[in-house]
C-alpha cells in the first residue's frame, strides 16, 4: 500500500465530527457530542430558565461521556507508544461509532429514551477520544470540534486584518468540510440516525486506512 500522509486522515475527521455532532443534536437529545462549550452554555441557560435538573442534566451527561473518552484514549496512547504508533488509539473511536451504528440498527432511537441516552454517551465518548488523539497529532487549524480557533486564524491572518498566511486554503477546506458534513448529517438524522452515523463510520474507516498507511515504514531498496 502506498504511504499516505496522516494529515489527510486527520482532515477526514472533520467530516466524522460534523456528521456525529449533527446526528447527536438533531436526531437525539438536542445535545452536542463534540462541542462541549455548547453543552455547558445550554446547561447554564437551562439553569437560568429554572428548568428541572433532569432537563439540564443531559448536557452534563454528554460532558461526562466526553471526559471518559479523553481518559480512555489518553491511556491507550500510552499503551501503544509515542509517535505514529499512538494513532492506533483511533480504533477506540471506530469501535464506539460502530457500536452506536449497531444500536441504531437494532432499535429506532426515537422510540426508546434509554437508547437515546446510551447513544449520546457513546458518541460523546467517541468525540472525547478523538479530541484527545487529535491534540497529539494535530494539523494546524484543523476544524474538528474546535471550529472557532480555525475561523479566528483564518480571519486574523488574512489581508483584511493586515496579515498574510499560506494556510488559508487548508483552513477554508477544513471549515467547508465541517459545514457540509454537518448539513448532510442533520438532513439524514431527520430521516434516521443510522444513516448519518453509518456515513461517519465509513469515513472513520477510510481515515483508519490512511493512518495505517502512514504508520508503515518504507523499506530500503
Amino acid at each position: 500500500m502506498p504511504i499516505i500522509d496522516r494529515k489527510y486522515g486527520l482532515y477526514l475527521l472533520s467530516c466524522v465530527c460534523g456528521w456525529v455532532d449533527a446526528t447527536c443534536f438533531v436526531g437525539l437529545h438536542r445535545v452536542f457530542a463534540a462541542m462541549m462549550s455548547g453543552n455547558l452554555l445550554m446547561f447554564a441557560i437551562a439553569l437560568a430558565n429554572g428548568e428541572p435538573i433532569a432537563q439540564g442534566f443531559k448536557y452534563i451527561r454528554a460532558l461526562g461521556g466526553f471526559t471518559v473518552g479523553i481518559i480512555l484514549a489518553s491511556r491507550l496512547m500510552r499503551v501503544f507508544g509515542e509517535g505514529k504508533k499512538s494513532l492506533k488509539a483511533f480504533w477506540l473511536v471506530w469501535f464506539l461509532l460502530a457500536l452506536a451504528v449497531a444500536l441504531s440498527l437494532w432499535r429506532e432511537p426515537e422510540s426508546h429514551a434509554l437508547l437515546k441516552d446510551m447513544l449520546v454517551n457513546l458518541l460523546s465518548m467517541a468525540m472525547g477520544a478523538m479530541a484527545s488523539i487529535v491534540r497529539i497529532h494535530e494539523v494546524p487549524d484543523l476544524a474538528t470540534n474546535v471550529f472557532t480557533g480555525t475561523y479566528t486564524s483564518l480571519i486574523a491572518e488574512s489581508s483584511l486584518a493586515g496579515a498574510k498566511s499560506d494556510r488559508w486554503l487548508s483552513r477554508i477546506m477544513s471549515i467547508f468540510l465541517f459545514i457540509v458534513t454537518g448539513a448532510i448529517g442533520g438532513y439524514l438524522a431527520n430521516i434516521h440516525s443510522v444513516w448519518s452515523l453509518g456515513l461517519a463510520l465509513l469515513m472513520m474507516s477510510i481515515a483508519m486506512l490512511v493512518f495505517y498507511s502512514s504508520a508503515q515504514e518504507r523499506m530500503p531498496a
